[in-house]
């Protein structure tokens, strides 16, 4: 059986969540809670009674990126798993390069939620949120993530654009074609959900921090 312990200051939630889930029925049970970070890590709670934390983005004032940040300090052996109703790249990005093993969005269906939680337990990373409609988009500068790599040519690539050179300067620096750096860069801002180029270096320079 899957055993989760919820991070969680709204109480609606955590009750949505046992009901949800029956041990018996579904291989998932929540074996605790508690309304913040600090009230789990101070107490006397065994570790050895729960497989995964499910930690809500927003508690109280503390930072999302403190929270998770004092989980794996102090509990490196439990995944987390973000369950928020804030469906942004920009959180997603910054939960995955934090160490999150998966984000959820609170409306997600229980199938998704049953899923993602096994593939957790079973050690695999998993987005979804603004990505579920592109699931073959990882980031690859993240910790724990080794399968989507970008190609040497590719990191080349950005590293030129990282030093404001333009696309017809790259294609001449690099000996190809200016049509294939703007369908090689093309694919990497689609790889990233960014936007335009500025976007992307902006996502490169977080993975970096």
């Amino acid at each position: 059986m899957i055993r989760l312990f919820i991070i969680e200051d709204h109480p609606v939630i955590v009750a949505g969540l046992k009901s949800m889930f029956r041990p018996l029925r579904d291989g998932i049970g929540i074996t605790g809670s508690a309304e913040n970070v600090d009230e789990l890590l101070n107490s006397q709670i065994d570790p050895g009674t729960f497989d995964i934390i499910i930690l809500d983005l927003w508690i109280s004032a503390i930072s999302p990126l403190e929270n998770i940040r004092k989980l794996l300090q102090q509990l490196p052996s439990k995944p987390v798993v973000i369950y928020t109703t804030e469906d942004s790249s920009y959180w997603q990005r910054k939960m995955f390069t934090a160490g999150a093993m998966a984000y959820i969005i609170k409306t997600s269906h229980k199938s998704e939620l049953k899923s993602t939680l096994e593939k957790v337990a079973e050690g695999q990373t998993v987005f979804s949120g603004s990505f579920s409609q592109h699931p073959s988009k990882k980031f690859s500068f993240g910790p724990r993530n080794k399968m989507f790599l970008l190609t040497t040519n590719q990191k080349e690539i950005i590293h030129l654009l990282s030093r404001g050179l333009t696309l017809k300067k790259i294609a001449e620096y690099t000996g190809t074609s200016i049509s294939n750096i703007e369908k090689t860069v093309s694919h990497i801002r689609d790889l990233y959900d960014a936007k335009n180029n500025t976007e992307l270096m902006r996502i490169f320079k977080e993975f970096e921090e």
